[in-house]
């Protein structure tokens, strides 16, 4: 199987406590701001606050001071480095308020993300859900922490009822789950994959997204025991979705060896 993952190696000159540090203010100074909310929408009809460009603003101000030969990709327009980002050594992923829409419409399921890409590879990854005080971060030598706790998926050999599968939100308008358990949407992908990776969502159905939705997360899933695949089989290569207009197809998070089970649960509404 060809590795789209980076080997376990230690980091450098990149300090994990900044990183936690940077992740976790930004996460608050959303949470503080969030009913001075201004909301417009974006070309592609999603919505954008003050607070996503302002977190943007203050997440890449640190990276262009304390890392400046790194590039740098950003949902709210942030694009430094060469064309083909997947050739630098190291890559800073933002989604600054990853469930935007959640957060504009008042609800909990929204999170602050970065994560570090090596040579188009998942390296590191550092969330953080301030209203739930919820932190994930993926090392570069491998481990899954939550609240700097080791985490995993779940080893669970079989569905019970109260087990549950994060969906997307338009899941009812595009697919058909024959699945034993629970389906929930937690308003944020990142979020769905954290909660996969903690081993608290058996598995997650992703729709089409960007690269900013999955990086901050791909290497804790990962280091967790899970993998991400397109609804083919095909691992998600993340080098090959490096560029703002780059969409992934439709994804399963699950446990690494899962897939064709969960798989066999999800049906394409025709229309």
């Amino acid at each position: 199987m060809e590795r789209f993952y980076c080997e376990k190696v230690p980091m450098t000159s990149i300090v994990m406590s900044d990183l936690v540090r940077l992740v976790t203010s930004c996460g608050g100074y959303a949470k503080q701001q969030r009913h001075q909310l201004a909301v417009t929408r974006k070309s592609d009809g999603s919505l954008v606050t003050n607070i996503d460009q302002a977190v943007e603003a203050q997440i890449v101000a640190y990276l262009r001071t304390n890392h400046p030969t790194h590039a740098i990709l950003g949902e709210e327009g942030t694009f430094v480095g060469d064309q083909n980002l997947a050739n630098h050594e190291f890559l800073w992923v933002i989604d600054p308020i990853d469930g935007t829409s959640a957060c504009a419409g008042g609800l909990t399921g929204w999170c602050v993300g970065i994560g570090l890409v090596h040579y188009g590879k998942p390296y590191a990854g550092f969330v953080y859900a301030p209203m739930s005080e919820e932190l994930y971060v993926a090392t570069p030598d491998g481990q899954a922490l939550r609240n700097e706790q080791p985490i995993h998926v779940s080893t669970t050999p079989t569905i019970q009822l109260d087990d549950w599968m994060a969906v997307p939100s338009d899941m009812h308008r595009k697919y058909d789950i024959n699945y034993h358990g629970r389906v929930r949407t937690t308003g944020a992908t990142i979020m769905s994959m954290c909660y996969v990776a903690a081993g608290m969502a058996s598995a997650a159905l992703i729709g089409s997204c960007k690269a900013w939705d999955i990086a901050p997360a791909l290497a804790l899933v990962h280091n967790a025991g899970a993998e991400l695949w397109g609804l083919d089989g095909q691992i998600v290569d993340l080098s090959t979705l490096l560029h703002p207009d780059a969409k992934t197809p439709t994804m399963i998070c699950a446990p690494q060896d899962q897939f064709q089970f969960y798989r066999n649960t999800i049906e394409k509404i025709e229309h």
